[in-house]
């Protein structure tokens, strides 16, 4: 049994630690800037200075009625508009749509990851109890799950560039972090590394 508990608690933090370090790179350090933002740099600073979603849905609705008013145009010219067409207002109103979709996105994600985290939480306490008290096998197994979780739902997310994301990206390391010290804490309550002579339990 404690071949198996180190094992685990070896991967577990190798994940939780590797991905908290992640995280806070990727919110402090990565660099977001490209060299061809010069010739998207309006809407990119729009979108990137967007407090919440209404106030990007309030520049897209604007551009969605100009978009609409030239394909009206187009089509009585019998000349339709392809969805990868780069004119304006088309490229900004498929940017603005997409920064919408990419924030609805991050929010579910946040409120998943407040969900599921505490889901993890209750799993590993329920856990370690029964480890201490009752049945070892079924207390590794609730712990198991429960730090599952944990790293499952704080693992890295790779694309955005809005403050959802990045709101995203702070709860994600606040709990990478929160779950890293409760690795500790169990490791610390189940003996994990403890010396002993025996494993009679």
């Amino acid at each position: 049994m404690k071949a198996l508990l180190r094992t685990l608690a070896i991967v577990a933090c190798l994940f939780l630690i590797g991905q908290t370090v992640r995280h806070a790179y990727m919110l402090w350090f990565e660099p977001r800037a490209s060299v061809l933002d010069k010739y998207d740099k309006p809407l990119k600073d729009e979108i990137a200075a967007a407090a919440s979603v209404d106030e990007l849905l309030r520049r897209y609705e604007p551009v969605r009625k100009e978009a609409d008013r030239v394909r009206a145009e187009r089509r009585a010219a019998n000349r339709e508009v392809g969805y990868n067409d780069e004119s304006e207002p088309f490229k900004s109103e498929r940017a603005l749509r997409d920064a919408i979709t990419s924030w609805e996105e991050r929010a579910k994600e946040v409120r998943a990851l407040h969900f599921y985290w505490f889901v993890g939480l209750f799993f590993a306490a329920l856990g370690v109890t029964f480890y201490l008290w009752r049945n070892r096998w079924l207390g590794v197994t609730l712990v198991i799950v429960g730090f599952s979780e944990f790293i499952y739902w704080t693992s890295p997310t790779f694309l955005g560039s809005t403050r959802e994301f990045d709101r995203l990206l702070l709860h994600k390391l606040v709990f990478s972090l929160v779950s890293a010290v409760l690795l500790g804490l169990a490791i610390h309550l189940l003996g994990v590394f403890s010396e002993e002579k025996s494993d009679s339990r």
